[in-house]
C-alpha cells in the first residue's frame, strides 16, 4: 500500500477552486472549502507492515486489515474528496459509509478503528450530537459490540482522529463491520482498521543485520506506565531503551532503536530480547535473531547435499534448552558416510523461519531437507502439513517469538490444503524403536511455526528428487549429555533413512 502523495492535495484544491470560480457550478455549495486541507491528531506514517516489509506511511497497526473510504469501504452516501468520503449535512442522506468483512481471526480481544474527521467543531448542547454508529457483528447479524461516536469527539475542526470500537471475539471466523453515518454533522472518513488489541508486544522480524538500519518495537494497547526493557542473550542491557526514540497514538506506542548500536553492545549473531513490564509483572515479551549474513552454503562437491533445522528456545522468554536445536547440534554426520551436511538454528517465527529455509534451499541445493521441532513426550515423525497458520486459537493468541499471533491466514495462498511428508517414516520408525527410543506417528503438527516450516519445506522440495519432512523432538526442559546423544541418535536415524531413499530416486 503506497502513501498518498501531498501533490493529491494541491491537486484536489487547485480543481476545487477553480470550479467554485463559476458561479453556476451546481456542486460548489456542496464541496468543502478549496484549501481545507485534513490534519492528523497524532503524527501519520509511524508504523511497518512487517507482514510484507513494506512501509505503508497511513500508520495502521501491525498486521492490521484495512478498508480505504475511497474504494474498498462501498459508501451508500457522500462523495469522493481528495483523501476520503465525505459527507455533508443538508446534501447528502444518512446511511453506511462502510462495510465489510473481514478474513478469519481467531479469539481474543479486537479494535475496530475508523479514521475520522468533523469539518466543524461542536458547542454546547450540539457536542451531543451523534456522527457516527460504529457496528461489529457476526456473519449471521449478531452485535458483537456497538458504539455511537457524538461530535464531541472531534475536538478540532477537519483534524483526523481515531475512533476505535473494542470487541472480544469467542471463536474462528470473520467479522462482519459496518460504519453509519448519522446525517446530522459533516464528516468525512478516511479508513476503517481492524487489529489485535492484545497483543502486547511485536518487533521487527529476525534477519540479516543492515548497517544503518532500525529495530522497531511496538507496545500495543500497553498499560499506563509501562516500561521496556531490552537485552542481549538474556543479559539486560542498560541504556539502550533510553538511547531509542519513542512516539505514541492512541493505540500504541513505538520504540525505535538504531541496530547499529544494539550491534556493537550485542555482537553478531545477536539475540536481542525485549519486555514489557507492568510494575514488577512482565506483561509481554518478545524475542529476535541479528546474522552478519545469510548462512553459507557448506556443502561439499561429490556428496550427499544434507540440510538439517532446529529451533531456538520458546517461548521468547525461555530460559531452557529446546530440544531440536540439541539434537541437531549434536549430530555427528561421519556416523553416515558420503554425507556434507549444513546446520541452521531457525527463529521461532512465522514466515522468518521458512524464508531462512527457502533461500538455503535455492542457494545451496540441498538432496535432503529435515525439519526438526520439539513436541510432546516421544518422537512424533509428521505425515501432513498443513496450509494454515493460527495460533489465535490457543488462550486467545499465542505469539510466535517476535509478537506476531497470525489468525488463519494461508501459508501459500491457492496452495494445497496439505502436503505429505516425503521421509521414508516406516524405516525411521523401525529404527528408532530398535534402538529402544519411544517414536509415533503424528498427523497433526499444530499450526505454529513448525507446521509453516513443514508446508515451506515440502512446497519447496514439489517436482524435485528431494527428499523432505518434519520430526517432533520430545520435549526436554534442560538437555544433559544423556539426552543429547539420544536426540542425536534420531536425527542419524532420519538422516539415514533419507539418504538412502534419496540415494534410489537417482
Amino acid at each position: 500500500m503506497l502513501a498518498r502523495s501531498p501533490k493529491l492535495f494541491l491537486a484536489a484544491a487547485l480543481l476545487s477552486g477553480a470550479a467554485g470560480c463559476s458561479s453556476d457550478d451546481p456542486g460548489s455549495d456542496s464541496e468543502p472549502p478549496a484549501a481545507a486541507v485534513p490534519r492528523d491528531s497524532l503524527p501519520d506514517g509511524l508504523f511497518r507492515d512487517f507482514m510484507d516489509g513494506k512501509y505503508d506511511g497511513l500508520g495502521h497497526p501491525l498486521d492490521a486489515q484495512v478498508w480505504q473510504a475511497e474504494d474498498e469501504c462501498k459508501p451508500a452516501t457522500g462523495a469522493l474528496e481528495a483523501e476520503g468520503q465525505g459527507f455533508l449535512a443538508g446534501s447528502h442522506a444518512a446511511g453506511k459509509v462502510c462495510s465489510g468483512s473481514s478474513k478469519t481471526i481467531g479469539l481474543g480481544g479486537f479494535t475496530l478503528n475508523v479514521r475520522a474527521l468533523a469539518y466543524e467543531t461542536c458547542a454546547g448542547a450540539d457536542c451531543t450530537t451523534p456522527v457516527l454508529t460504529l457496528r461489529a457483528k457476526r456473519p449471521d447479524g449478531t452485535t458483537l459490540q456497538e458504539k455511537t461516536i457524538p461530535w464531541a469527539a472531534f475536538s478540532t475542526k477537519l483534524t483526523y482522529t481515531n475512533v476505535p470500537l473494542r470487541f472480544s471475539h469467542a471463536e474462528s471466523g470473520p467479522v462482519d463491520f459496518e460504519v453509519s453515518w448519522s446525517g446530522a454533522v459533516s464528516a468525512r472518513v478516511d479508513y476503517v482498521e481492524l487489529f489485535r488489541s492484545t497483543q502486547n508486544l511485536l518487533v521487527t522480524p529476525s534477519g540479516v543485520f543492515s548497517p544503518g538500519s532500525q529495530i522497531e518495537v511496538e507496545a500495543l494497547d500497553p498499560p499506563s506506565g509501562f516500561e521496556l526493557t531490552a537485552s542481549c542473550n538474556g543479559v539486560e542491557m542498560a541504556g539502550a531503551v533510553q538511547a531509542a526514540t519513542r512516539e505514541d497514538t492512541e493505540f500504541r506506542s513505538v520504540f525505535r532503536f538504531a541496530a547499529d548500536a544494539l550491534v556493537e553492545a550485542c555482537p553478531l549473531p545477536s539475540r536481542l530480547g525485549f519486555a514489557l513490564l507492568d510494575g514488577n509483572w512482565k506483561k509481554a515479551a518478545a524475542r529476535i535473531s541479528l546474522y552478519a549474513e545469510e548462512p553459507p552454503c557448506t556443502f561439499t562437491p561429490g556428496t550427499t547435499r544434507v540440510l538439517l533445522t532446529g529451533f531456538e528456545p520458546f517461548p521468547a522468554t525461555a530460559t531452557h534448552d529446546n530440544s531440536s536445536e540439541r539434537g541437531v547440534s549434536g549430530f555427528d554426520p561421519a556416523g553416515v558416510p558420503g554425507i556434507s551436511v549444513m546446520k541452521l538454528t531457525l527463529p521461532v517465527e512465522f514466515d522468518t523461519a521458512p524464508g531462512i529455509v527457502k533461500s538455503a534451499i535455492e542457494r545451496c541445493k540441498p538432496d535432503v531437507v529435515i525439519g526438526f521441532g520439539q513436541g510432546r513426550s516421544e518422537v512424533d515423525l509428521e505425515t501432513t502439513a498443513y496450509n494454515s497458520k493460527d495460533s489465535a486459537e490457543l488462550a486467545g493468541g499465542f505469539p510466535d517469538n517476535r509478537g506476531h499471533i497470525p489468525g488463519g491466514e494461508p501459508i501459500e495462498a491457492g496452495g494445497p490444503a496439505e502436503l505429505g511428508t516425503g521421509l521414508p517414516k516406516e524405516e525411521i520408525h523401525a529404527a528408532l524403536e530398535q534402538a529402544g527410543i519411544g517414536v509415533g506417528y503424528s498427523d497433526d503438527p499444530g499450526r505454529f511455526v513448525c507446521n509453516n516450516l513443514f508446508y515451506r519445506i515440502m512446497t519447496e522440495s514439489a517436482g524435485q528428487p528431494r527428499v523432505s519432512g518434519f520430526v517432533h523432538m520430545p520435549y526436554i526442559h534442560t538437555v544433559d549429555a544423556t539426552e543429547q546423544a539420544m536426540l542425536a541418535k534420531v536425527v542419524a536415524a532420519a538422516v539415514k533413512a533419507a539418504v538412502a531413499k534419496q540415494k534410489s530416486l537417482l
